[in-house]
């Protein structure tokens, strides 16, 4: 049965839209108006841009940045629309006529599923190429008052056949193609389980070329015998483009649709992927999350009006939101620095949330 096929459910429906809408336009407006002062703060102060340069990159991070704030927008959605409801007692009504708890919640549920969907699916691409352009015009607009980076060390790690290769360097160049004064560690497995050091090359650069990084300068040092200077030379790799990328890009940047590959060939080359793992993961969830949010925001706005205190407990389930964000922030903090699985760091809030709302929907719909 279609929980939305009846009028009821429709025009429900229609008023959580109106409420996602009203909450949608007040949150974005100030996403705007704050990343608007932060790109006059960070960029205005150091270049001289337009109004006009500074709304542009305004407007090329607010996918991104709406995203984030989705589950708000559905709380507080679904919050006002719901409360209104209440308010004018049609909520009252519904019940009296036999309209159970859950299917005043349906609708709202089944708006987050579809919403949470074509957020992670649609919008999260779209915020992820924007926050690219996003990037590249603001290194156009700041490059003449920046600096020249600082060199960073680069460790990189590669499982061989008979070991693997510790890489380290000075610094990984912008175009993430090439090292700068990078050294080669070829250790190998012995009959005991401990790595022995095999040999060590140095090079002067190694520029990552169709599964090979090509060095130049190239001077190898074996345990026992004198260095020998050997120039330019090829050495094959599993690590590719997409593994370098994950030195230099937040995960935040990366494309839904991209994360599996890039996440497949961090791991094969043997580089830490947890915090792609993550972002994945909480991606995966977003439509949960969403639903979560949904459900705090009805369980909040079913106390009817004419006993008092609805007011409240919508107060009390805007706070409880906030909470929640608080605890998965924490969450995916544990999740990042690889104290949690990332697994259970992205799945582990909206999931409890969704079963402590359900379970006081039911305790408040069959007592």
């Amino acid at each position: 049965m279609n929980p939305l096929r009846s009028r009821l459910a429709r025009y429900l429906a229609l008023q959580i839209l109106f409420g996602i809408f009203v909450a949608a336009s007040v949150v974005v407006a100030i996403i705007l108006l704050v990343d608007f002062v932060e790109q006059s703060r960070a960029v205005g102060t150091r270049v001289d841009v337009s109004a006009f340069d500074l709304l542009v990159l305004t407007l090329l991070r607010a996918p991104l940045l709406v995203e984030e704030t989705l589950p708000f927008i559905f709380l507080f959605g679904v919050l006002f629309a719901l409360f209104r409801l209440n308010r004018r007692s049609e909520l009252v009504v519904m019940r009296a006529s036999g309209y159970s708890a859950w299917r005043i919640v349906s609708p709202a549920v089944i708006i987050a599923l579809v919403s949470g969907i074509l957020a992670t699916t649609l919008l999260n691409p779209i915020g992820s190429a924007l926050n690219a352009e996003f990037e590249s015009r603001r290194d156009q607009l700041t490059q003449v008052q920046t600096d020249a980076p600082r060199a960073q060390p680069v460790w990189l790690r590669e499982t061989t056949a008979d070991g693997f290769t510790v890489i380290s360097a000075r610094q990984l160049e912008e175009n993430a193609r090439e090292l700068v004064a990078p050294v080669f560690h070829f250790y190998t497995i012995g009959d005991s389980g401990r790595p022995d050091l095999d040999r060590r090359i140095t090079a002067s650069s190694a520029q990552l070329i169709a599964g090979f990084w090509t060095l130049e300068g190239a001077v190898e040092r074996t345990p026992g015998a004198a260095p020998l200077e050997i120039g330019e030379v090829a050495l094959p790799t599993s690590i590719d483009r997409q593994s370098l990328f994950e030195r230099i890009r937040s995960p935040r940047g990366v494309s839904f649709w991209d994360l599996p590959g890039l996440i497949a060939s961090a791991e094969a080359s043997g580089l830490a992927a947890e915090r792609f793992v993550l972002r994945w993961q909480g991606l995966l969830t977003l439509p949960l999350t969403l639903i979560a949010a949904s459900l705090i925001a009805a369980a909040a706005t079913l106390r009817l009006y004419r006993l008092g205190g609805a007011a409240a407990f919508a107060l009390t389930g805007g706070a409880a939101g906030f909470l929640i964000y608080f605890v998965q922030e924490v969450l995916h903090t544990l999740g990042g620095n690889g104290t949690l699985p990332p697994l259970t760091a992205a799945w582990a809030a909206p999931l409890i949330t969704t079963l402590l709302a359900l379970a006081y929907i039911a305790s408040t719909e069959d007592g």
